[in-house]
């Protein structure tokens, strides 16, 4: 089945691609409302400034509560991990100091949803600082049949091993043709995360390449990267995830009797998206 198939992991070149997928931990546009979908306005949240290096955190206080040393060890190793990777990922941000990925990313997005006719010619609008309350007021502002956003992210795995690019996809009605259509439908004024009409997640995992016999860590291999090459390696994950995320918000939805039918054609992935409990 192409539409299960394209949900799951869709390619693996040097960059390994995951759509999140695993029990309904996504939603996608239902048959019935692609029709109402004339106009929608799309907004790209991207509010880190340089790139990012992720830790193992401690939990160790949430497996022996009541006791005050437990937490203190949680914040020492989380601050010394975080100091440490901070350190090895300076080389990093100092080379792709010029480097603008939001545009980058824009720009793939802009291409791929337009060659889906998913996208106007206005294309993403760009946010990089996000006040309480925003997306729900440009829901309401909004004169378009429905919004999306779409989150960005990357970093480096807390080994270094690999960077990963993340997105998460979100699209909301305007239009109230479209209410019956919602993840959950309710015609209260409230906007919240289970309103929306479409969600997925998706990552990009650029790994590091050893060379055979070098005494250097992965850190090391990144730093000595040239900024056409850090680059180049975050434009290609930013091109993958387009494109997949393109031919995703395309595919129809599915019930769960197709799906369990199905479920021998498709890749779990990796990754899970988490059900959606707050409001935006």
């Amino acid at each position: 089945m192409q539409r299960l198939r394209t949900i799951g992991v869709i390619m693996s070149l040097a960059i390994a691609l995951s759509a999140c997928t695993t029990t309904r931990h996504y939603n996608l546009i239902d048959a019935e409302a692609r029709p109402l979908l004339k106009e929608m306005d799309s907004v790209l949240i991207s509010k880190q400034t340089e790139i990012g290096a992720d830790i193992n955190v401690s939990r160790l206080s949430s497996y022996v509560q009541g006791h005050f040393v437990p937490v203190l060890i949680d914040i020492g190793l989380n601050t010394y991990r975080s100091h440490k990777a901070s350190k090895l990922i300076t080389p990093m941000r100092q080379t792709l100091a010029d480097y603008d990925f939001t545009q980058d990313f824009k720009e793939e997005f802009n291409q791929a949803l337009a060659s889906n006719n998913m996208l106007d010619d206005k294309g993403l609008t760009i946010i990089t600082e996000e006040p309480q309350g925003f997306r729900a007021a440009y829901i309401r502002e909004s004169e378009a049949d429905a919004v999306m956003f779409v989150d960005v992210t990357y970093a480096f795995t807390p080994t270094f091993d690999a960077l990963n690019v993340k997105t998460a996809v979100m699209v909301f009605p305007v239009n109230p043709a479209l209410s019956p259509y919602k993840e959950k439908p309710d015609d209260d004024d409230i906007i919240e995360m289970d309103d929306n009409i479409y969600r997925n997640q998706f990552m990009a995992s650029i790994p590091v390449s050893l060379i055979d016999g070098s005494k250097d860590e992965n850190g090391d291999v990144w730093a000595h990267m040239s900024a056409e090459e850090l680059s180049g390696k975050l434009q290609k994950a930013a091109i993958k995830l387009a494109d997949t995320y393109a031919q995703d918000l395309a595919l129809d939805d599915v019930s769960e009797d197709e799906i369990e039918e199905d479920a021998g054609d498709s890749i779990e992935n990796s990754s899970q998206v988490p059900e959606p409990t707050s409001e935006v």
